[in-house]
């Protein structure tokens, strides 16, 4: 019975079913996926050095909140969040700014716990808006949104992720306000939001204690249990060193987030004082382009896998298929789908709906079957 089950189902498995979500590997080897390579291919759209994907001929001199290559960006980033596989939309909160562009990876077990990584994608320079690269703030902290969503797209998760680009955030955060305002009004449960806004140049910190190199990791006094979770993160993941600041004005995108009662951290080369007082002489400048010299690439690149596993381990990554929780996908997991088949309209992963169409069907009998035999721990 079971042989040839399997053997019709194989047929199935060639005629309807889309590539299912990889098994979740463990953290390590999903953050390794990220590399300079894939990051610099984004900054270098997002910096002008090449032509926009799906734009022929257009480059992206600037990304000023106001200005028209900022709209070209969003549909830019929306594409890409597209091509993932995510649900990819637009946020448009005021026809003046460019929108928030927001791409979801939906939970399995616990889709209404949503967390957020995200960055800001508009620039600013003050001489001249005509052209404002904006690298670091915050070319850097979108590449990492782009590449952690292209990674982890390919898995299942247990909480729903939201990556997001956020508009406006150089006018004091009035994209991820906006953002932030209507999530509350809707009763939106956001359990935690991690962002990344510039951490190109961590050799800049000039303010007592003591000059640094490092991370900074800055929450409020009711995210610390969030930051002191990515302060975990990054000493099991990376090698970089990091600071804990329980700060109020410890200010980008997270700030608005505070304003609404959520939880969120913000992770940045230098503390707001140390950027807006130091010595960074490229900041909100024309010299903040891709092949600025004074980037460390190293560094960036542990930034971003470690803030990916704060991320990966608040989500929780799932083995697909594995329904009874065992480790593994097998005669049980295969048996309990069956038991559920034909379920309609409200039908959960652990009955066996593993494609989210609230159906367990043909379709999750052939997903299943195509990571059958696969060993999750």
């Amino acid at each position: 019975m079971r042989r040839t089950l399997l053997i019709i189902s194989a047929c199935l498995v060639c005629t309807v079913w889309v590539a299912p979500p990889a098994a979740a590997d463990d953290t390590p080897d999903m953050i390794n996926q990220a590399s300079l390579d894939e990051f610099q291919s984004y900054l270098e759209v997002l910096t002008g050095v090449v032509t926009v994907p799906g734009f022929p001929h257009y480059s992206l001199p600037n990304r000023y909140s106001f200005g028209p290559d900022i709209l070209v960006a969003a549909q830019w980033i929306q594409g890409e969040f597209a091509s993932f596989g995510l649900e990819a939309t637009l946020h448009t909160y005021d026809s003046g700014y460019g929108p928030n562009v927001i791409g979801e990876l939906p939970g399995t077990t616990r889709p209404d716990e949503i967390y957020i990584y995200c960055g800001h994608y508009d620039t600013y320079h003050s001489g001249d808006q005509l052209h404002a690269p904006g690298c670091d703030d915050n070319g850097s902290g979108t590449a990492a949104v782009l590449m952690a969503a292209r990674i982890l797209s390919q898995y299942a998760f247990e909480g729903t992720i939201r990556f997001i680009a956020f508009s406006g955030e150089e006018q004091w955060m009035v994209g991820s306000q906006a953002y932030a305002a209507a999530a509350s009004a809707a009763g939106e449960n956001i359990v935690a939001a991690i962002h990344l806004d510039m951490f190109l140049q961590p050799g800049f910190d000039n303010q007592d204690p003591d000059p640094d190199y490092d991370l900074d990791i800055g929450g409020n006094n009711a995210s610390q249990w969030l930051a002191q979770h990515l302060a975990t993160e990054f000493a099991t993941y990376t090698p970089i060193d990091f600071e804990v600041h329980n700060d109020t004005g410890f200010v980008s995108d997270q700030w608005a987030f505070w304003q609404y009662g959520y939880h969120a951290v913000g992770l940045i080369e230098n503390t707001p004082l140390e950027i807006w007082c130091g010595p960074n002489d490229a900041y909100h400048q024309l010299t903040y382009t891709r092949d600025n010299p004074d980037y460390d690439w190293g560094f960036a690149l542990h930034a971003v896998r470690g803030s990916m596993a704060g991320l990966i381990d608040l989500a929780i990554p799932i083995c697909l298929g594995d329904l009874d929780d065992d480790g593994s996908v097998g005669l049980l997991d295969l048996a309990q789908l069956l038991s559920s088949y034909g379920a309609t309209s409200g039908a959960t992963y652990a009955d066996g709906d593993l494609d989210g169409d609230n159906d367990v069907d043909l379709s999750d009998l052939a997903g299943l079957l195509a990571v059958y035999g696969t060993v999750c721990e």
